[in-house]
């Protein structure tokens, strides 16, 4: 308690309680995050933590491109299964860097309206990722559906290449 006073003399003794929560030995503590984990980078969103969301969808698409370019299946479900496991073990500290950033823009001493303001939950924000998802997806999901081929012709001409050489 007397660390954390010393370095945010402002901080209330509740609010001390809670940064105590996450902390162990002075430093920021992983604790697994239930709903982190099974909703990745749109809990995050949820959490108003957007800074930090896209952080880990680009990882994500990184190891999907590197899955596609290597054709390799172990980097598209790494891609796939990398977000939820960032959020799920390292959520409180992604949401640790959100408030630090918050409490920065937010001046000393703390404009605790401009920090309620900042904080809380944002169902639009997780809406508008679940949107995007569905509308980059939509030509693939489209596809599936009606059963039709989304591949292009030079995708055809190299998979017949392909054929004919094996």
């Amino acid at each position: 308690m007397d660390y954390i006073k010393i370095h945010s003399p402002s901080l209330s003794d509740e609010e001390v309680k809670y940064v105590q929560m996450f902390m162990k030995d002075n430093k920021l503590k992983a604790i697994f995050n239930l709903y982190g984990f099974l909703f990745g980078w749109f809990y995050l969103l949820y959490k108003k933590a957007y800074l930090e969301s896209l952080a880990v969808i680009i990882i994500s698409l990184l190891l999907v491109q590197i899955g596609f370019i290597l054709h390799s299946y172990l980097f598209l479900l790494l891609g796939l299964i990398t977000p939820n496991l960032l959020v799920g073990f390292y959520f409180y500290f992604m949401l640790a860097n959100k408030i630090d950033r918050d409490i920065e823009h937010c001046n000393q001493p703390i404009d605790k309206q401009c920090l309620a303001k900042r904080g809380g939950n944002s169902i639009a924000a997780a809406l508008f990722g679940v949107f995007m998802v569905i509308f980059l997806f939509w030509p693939v999901i489209y596809a599936k559906i009606t059963h039709q081929d989304v591949t292009t012709k030079q995708d055809q001409y190299i998979n017949k290449v392909e054929k004919a050489l094996h």
